[in-house]
């Protein structure tokens, strides 16, 4: 793609098949999987267990969909990156060297890769020979501000063949709190011979297009900002044409996690896609009338057919009340500390 893409960044246990498919409705370019551990799945039997069946579903409307391995063993990353090929599900595989969380670091994995730069490229060098497919890498600009190695990372991904880069502009000792170096994000890019998309700290899609021209990437990779958003892509394409973006009201809105709700049980448990659904909820729903009257009765939903009841009688009620918009009074300070 020679214009700039706005890509669907990817988040554990958040950006499974359902939500995906509902950012592709809005307009994104592109997304990635949630991670896949390559020790794991490197070794698991020949049927997948239930638990990667439900990572690797893919939706007839996602387009430009990479799965993300995560792992820092070069054999178990070829392996996994072979059969992944094998399931001819997927457009490319995505290297993931980025994940700053401590259960993950501390198993060498992840932003851990960071550190090692000989040994983050023969995790590279593996995965880019045992596939066909296009392989990208994911990473941050280093472990911290004294050990910035993503220059590096990237000038070996040029010369492996790998098709993008998507560059967190916060080092992992930041995790996921102070600025993102738009300075050194954007000298890095300057420098790179393939397209490198960048990531972090988008909260809106204003932010995403001044992101984009801030940092000169070839695109941005839009992560937790989706959660609340998942029409930030639409918004982001509205803006750029030069139109405005509009208030999503109550009928968009649960409309919307009607659809996802539905999805997610399509390869969820029940059961879990309707707890799932509680985080969604609790994201898009605040600001309007008796949202939070839904939220605590949405503590007791755990049927499909319960969920559709509430929220479709919910909009009913709105509708007949002629009371669709948000109202500011009544939206709490939220946060995405779970993600």
């Amino acid at each position: 793609m020679e214009r700039p893409v706005f890509l669907l960044a990817p988040m554990d246990g958040m950006t499974r098949a359902s939500f995906r498919s509902v950012c592709f409705d809005y307009g994104a370019d592109g997304a990635t999987t949630e991670m896949i551990q390559s020790l794991a799945y490197g070794r698991a039997k020949k049927r997948m267990s239930a638990t990667f069946e439900e990572v690797l579903v893919r939706y007839d409307n996602e387009r430009n969909l990479a799965a993300q391995l995560i792992g820092s063993v070069p054999e178990m990353m070829a392996e996994s990156a072979r059969r992944l090929e094998a399931l001819e599900r997927f457009d490319a595989i995505d290297i993931n060297m980025g994940c700053p969380a401590r259960k993950v670091v501390g198993s060498g994995n992840g932003a851990a890769l960071l550190c090692e730069p000989e040994k983050a490229i023969r995790v590279m060098e593996a995965v880019k020979s045992a596939t066909a497919l296009p392989v990208r890498l994911k990473l941050r600009l280093g472990w911290d501000g004294a050990h910035i190695t993503a220059p590096e990372l990237i000038l070996a991904a040029q010369e492996l063949g790998f098709q993008s880069v998507t560059l967190h502009g916060r080092t992992r000792a930041q995790r996921y709190s102070g600025e993102v170096d738009l300075q050194t994000m954007r000298r890095i890019i300057a420098q790179a011979r393939i397209p490198v998309y960048a990531n972090g700290g988008v909260t809106n899609a204003k932010d995403a297009i001044a992101f984009l021209n801030a940092t000169g990437a070839a695109g941005v990779a839009i992560g937790r900002a989706a959660l609340k958003q998942p029409w930030i892509f639409d918004d982001i394409a509205r803006l750029r044409r030069g139109e405005p973006a509009p208030q999503r009201q109550a009928p968009e809105r649960v409309t919307l996690l009607l659809r996802l709700g539905k999805l997610a049980c399509g390869h969820r448990p029940e059961r879990v896609a309707m707890f799932e659904m509680r985080k969604f909820c609790g994201w898009l729903l605040p600001g309007l009338t008796g949202a939070q009257e839904v939220l605590r009765r949405l503590n007791q939903v755990v049927t499909l057919e319960a969920y559709r009841a509430l929220l479709e009688g919910y909009l009913d009620g709105l509708i007949k009340a002629g009371d669709l918009s948000l109202h500011a009074s009544l939206m709490p300070e939220q946060t995405l500390d779970t993600v």
